[in-house]
């Protein structure tokens, strides 16, 4: 394809700010990207096409700072997708919800399983560790905290003597707070992983 010198120095000023946007993805990758993109304009325009069609070419293709923000977001959600560090699958998955109404879902639900694991886990290395300073407790008495004013039930740490009720679980708290809690958390990290794998779709140049 033939181009003019001012057409040539256009594409290649652009190339030139998106490998400086991707600066934080591997030199190989980078010059890939920019090879890609390449391709797609000299695809999009013909010969001699004049400089407002190249200019509206790379318009749609959006800024450079923008095109490398989708692709980082893409090779993000690829790591992630085989990634077995929860903090990286919560940041993909943060990412995912600034983009779109399905990763908001996804990541609220990640959270939400996180946070109760999470509790789980601690109530049960609570209970393990301080085994009389922490449990559920049953209060009997009217004017407890239950929804009918009869009975209530609280998780508390100040010990069996702040209680007129007693304890229910006991031990067994320790081994449903771990096992439930780990659980939860290995499948929410799961969970976060397959709907990435299932459900994301590659921005870079899908809009395009």
């Amino acid at each position: 394809m033939i181009l003019s010198a001012e057409s040539q120095k256009t594409i290649d000023t652009y190339l030139a700010a998106l490998r400086k946007e991707l600066r934080e993805l591997m030199d190989e990758d980078a010059n890939d990207i920019a090879e890609e993109i390449r391709f797609h304009i000299l695809d999009k325009i013909e010969d001699g096409s004049s400089s407002q069609a190249i200019a509206a070419t790379l318009t749609a293709l959006g800024t450079p700072k923008d095109l490398a923000a989708r692709y980082r977001t893409d090779e993000l959600m690829k790591r992630a997708q085989s990634t077995r560090s929860p903090l990286l699958s919560l940041h993909s998955l943060f990412r995912w919800a600034m983009l779109s109404l399905v990763g908001l879902i996804v990541f609220a639900a990640s959270v939400i399983g996180y946070t109760l694991g999470g509790i789980l886990v601690i109530i049960g290395f609570y209970k393990l560790i301080f085994p009389r300073n922490g449990g559920f407790w049953f209060n009997p008495r009217p004017g407890g905290h239950g929804i009918d004013g009869e009975a209530g039930f609280s998780f508390t740490s100040g010990g069996p003597w702040k209680h007129p009720g007693h304890e229910i679980l006991g031990m067994w708290l320790v081994p449903i707070g771990l096992i439930l809690g780990s659980g939860l958390l290995l499948f929410t990290f799961w969970l976060g992983r397959w709907c990435i794998r299932k459900l994301w779709r590659p921005r870079a140049l899908r809009t395009v």
